[in-house]
């Protein structure tokens, strides 16, 4: 099991529990409808993958993607990178940059491959396995949290690690 997997393999239909430690992440922030957020967070994540590619001695992280489902009809979304070390720079500011930090966490987690089809219907999956195991979400931080590897080609279907975050 490594840090990125958490324990996936010993569940039940790929279902399974992953902690994540305290993490400071740079990115960039989008909020709009449903209908409009497929070309707009293609761009976003390829604007975040180009980013980190650019940072000389970073560890090239998985994109971390989290999700506020608290707009009506739409929700907010956050892109983004583990962030090296020091401050922003005036430049990434100006490009519309910031930085977040996400304190330890634990999540029900599941990879989405190509073959998996859409994303959604796999989140409900994950939502009525938590049920049957008696876990419950906590929606106080974030909604969703997916993970998306570093070289994703994002003309190709997704290629995920979708995650909702569990009480205790």
């Amino acid at each position: 099991m490594c840090l990125m997997c958490g324990d996936v393999s010993a569940a039940r239909h790929g279902f399974g529990l992953s902690e994540r430690p305290a993490q400071v992440l740079t990115g960039l922030t989008w909020e709009g409808t449903y209908e409009a957020a497929a070309g707009a967070l293609h761009s976003m994540i390829e604007r975040v993958k180009a980013y980190s590619d650019a940072q000389p001695g970073v560890w090239k992280s998985p994109i971390v993607g989290i999700s506020w489902n608290d707009r009506p009809e739409g929700f907010r979304y956050f892109a983004g990178v583990s962030a090296g070390e020091g401050e922003m720079s005036p430049a990434e500011e100006a490009d519309g940059f910031g930085r977040i930090s996400l304190p330890e966490m634990r999540f029900a987690s599941s990879w989405h491959g190509p073959r998996d089809g859409d994303v959604v219907p796999h989140y409900g999956r994950m939502i009525e396995w938590m049920r049957e195991e008696g876990l419950a979400r906590d929606a106080s931080l974030m909604h969703q949290r997916e993970e998306y590897p570093h070289d994703i080609d994002l003309t190709l279907p997704p290629t995920l690690r979708i995650m909702m975050p569990v009480k205790g």
